[in-house]
């Protein structure tokens, strides 16, 4: 067979084929569009997905995260942040008490007085009390006494105070010397109060005790019991040593 025959041969068997039903231009365009769209889709999806790493990256970076995180509290309180126990109130004493105290403080006085002060005669603790010598009253939270003796021919005296319950004043004048066991005294020098002869000096060590308790002794420049009588000494009787050494006495409390 030839290669015409073979031609003329195919013309013959599609000569009864019937016409195509669609546009083969509208189907390449249909076609173009469709993948246009679907690229479109992609380009979307991509983009979306992007932002969707970044919501997530960014907290992250900045250090919130994606869950609530709780914010830092501050550990409960334990027993050794506590240097300092609550102060007690002190227990209140009875008339008969406070006087037997009384004549303890004295009798150590008497003795412990003269080693401290060794240059001092005619040691003479007198009576303690309250708001005078001998008084006393149920739930007396104080005790006061002095103690008249003579340097030379000088007659003076100190003051002693115990008190279980004290009021305590800020004096920034005041020198403050720190004792062994963490506790502290504090000296005051007060010098011509007002409607006093300038020449007047006094002359204070407080010791403030661990157990909340204050021992206070004074001395003076002139005689506190008979009056100065307008006779005042260049110096107070007892030195800041002394002063000290009776006041941090373990013995001298309420």
């Amino acid at each position: 067979m030839s290669e015409q025959e073979l031609r003329d041969g195919l013309k013959l068997a599609v000569a009864d084929e019937p016409p195509m039903s669609f546009d083969l231009d509208e189907l390449v365009d249909t076609a173009e569009r469709i993948v246009r769209r679907r690229r479109a889709l992609i380009a979307v999806g991509v983009s979306t997905a992007a932002v969707a790493v970044a919501a997530v990256t960014v907290p992250v970076v900045l250090g919130i995260g994606g869950a609530p995180q709780e914010l830092p509290q501050a550990a409960p309180p334990t027993a050794t942040t506590t240097t300092t126990p609550p102060k007690t109130k002190p227990e209140a004493k009875t008339v008969a008490q406070l006087r037997q105290r009384g004549e303890e403080l004295g009798a150590r006085l008497r003795t412990q007085f003269p080693l401290v002060v060794p240059a001092a005669t005619d040691v003479n603790p007198r009576p303690f009390g309250g708001e005078a010598e001998g008084q006393f009253w149920d739930g007396q939270t104080y005790l006061e006494g002095a103690v008249q003796f003579k340097l030379g021919d000088v007659q003076t005296a100190i003051a002693v105070q115990v008190n279980a319950d004290p009021q305590v004043e800020p004096c920034p004048e005041c020198q403050e010397i720190p004792q062994s066991d963490d506790s502290k005294v504090l000296i005051r020098v007060e010098a011509g109060a007002a409607g006093n002869n300038p020449q007047m000096k006094i002359v204070t060590a407080t010791h403030y005790r661990k157990d909340g308790s204050t021992t206070r002794v004074s001395t003076y420049n002139y005689d506190p019991i008979n009056g100065p009588n307008d006779v005042y000494q260049p110096r107070v009787a007892l030195t800041d040593e002394q002063l000290v050494r009776l006041a941090t006495d373990p013995a001298l409390h309420l």
